[in-house]
């Protein structure tokens, strides 16, 4: 778009070997320090992601994500909301609704992902044409052709979600403070090792593990994982993919029948490259993708981020009609594309790029 890219990044070092060009504004030495840089540096103040408000992880967890917006107001630079998500029900404070009105309000444009997210900002006064429904930007991430594939691996994305319990500060910061109090991680991984266990037992499949999160800000996936193999009886048929190496973790995902999955990305990213996803949801943006990609029975209840019956009845289900799915899946994927690229047609059109 000929625009000049400015990010917020933990290891800049690393950020701009990756991607050469890139502005990084170094998060390491203090978040909020970074944030003011960028905004001040910036012409277009962009915040997005999935997840933008929710106050399940922390109630500090909206506020922070929305300041960016309040600040830009502040320095009197333009604002745009990227393909957001914004929780649901339960998920939102009493006056975070009040608060993301106010924050959405300083934005010239906003794309959302999902229905639920347009339906909650249209209950809150926003309209088209300068707020549009999209679909998360990762499904435009893969763009070689799709093969029927009928191959024996099974990728699952475990993720220990036990963190997500409505404390007033992140876990981060928790953590700092030795305030947090681990959970048993254990009966969690159990679970994951017996539905992966019995795939293995029934169908002599390789196991790939995606830890989609490594890092302080969450609980790790990557050790999570690990965890979850040194549980397993199968451990040999096992290998976990590496999340440095993009290119190479989405290549995985292209190369499973079936993923497994508690991360929302693990799904979306199983769509775009086209591998079956079953979600073992612990929040309403699981729920609201699946249901987008056409393919709410593959989301078993049970326990938030744990698999249960349920969940090895559908994972065998998605396995044995996989090559059906995949005709089915295919015309939904180029759907969410097309609906994914219009966040940048919107940027663009918003600031005449």
């Amino acid at each position: 778009m000929g625009v000049k890219v400015g990010v917020l990044s933990a290891e800049p070092v690393l950020t701009k070997q990756r991607y050469p060009g890139i502005k990084c504004f170094d998060a390491s030495r203090g978040r909020l320090k970074a944030v003011i840089s960028g905004i001040k540096w910036g012409d277009i103040i962009i915040v997005g992601g999935g997840e933008l408000v929710q106050d399940v992880s922390s109630l500090f967890y909206s506020p922070y994500n929305l300041l960016p917006l309040f600040l830009a107001a502040l320095f009197r630079k333009k604002a745009f909301a990227w393909a957001i998500g914004i929780g649901q029900g339960s998920e939102l404070a009493p006056l975070t609704p009040l608060l993301t009105k106010a924050a959405l309000r300083t934005c010239d444009g906003i794309t959302v992902r999902d229905r639920g997210s347009f339906n909650m900002l249209h209950k809150l006064g926003f309209r088209e044409p300068e707020m549009i429904l999209t679909a998360d930007c990762a499904l435009t991430l893969s763009e070689e052709e799709r093969e029927q594939k009928q191959s024996n691996i099974l990728g699952a994305a475990p993720r220990n979600v036990s963190n997500r319990s409505r404390k007033l500060l992140p876990l981060e910061l928790r953590k700092k403070l030795g305030l947090h109090k681990e959970t048993d991680p254990l009966p969690a991984a159990d679970a994951w090792a017996n539905i992966l266990d019995r795939h293995v037992t029934r169908h002599d499949s390789e196991i790939i593990l995606f830890p989609f999160h490594s890092g302080s800000l969450s609980n790790d996936d990557q050790a999570f994982c690990n965890l979850v193999k040194s549980r397993m009886k199968h451990s040999s048929r096992v290998i976990l993919a590496d999340p440095s190496k993009p290119d190479e973790f989405v290549n995985l995902i292209s190369r499973c029948r079936v993923m497994v999955t508690t991360p929302l990305h693990g799904a979306i990213m199983s769509v775009a490259t086209g591998t079956i996803p079953v979600s073992i949801s612990y929040a309403s943006k699981c729920t609201r993708f699946m249901e987008q990609a056409e393919l709410q029975e593959y989301t078993p209840s049970g326990k938030a981020g744990i698999p249960g019956k349920k969940a090895a009845v559908a994972v065998e289900r998605a396995w044995i009609n996989s090559e059906n799915m995949q005709n089915r899946m295919d015309a939904v994927r180029k759907n969410l594309v097309g609906r994914a690229e219009k966040t940048a047609e919107h940027f663009r059109k918003t600031f005449r790029l």
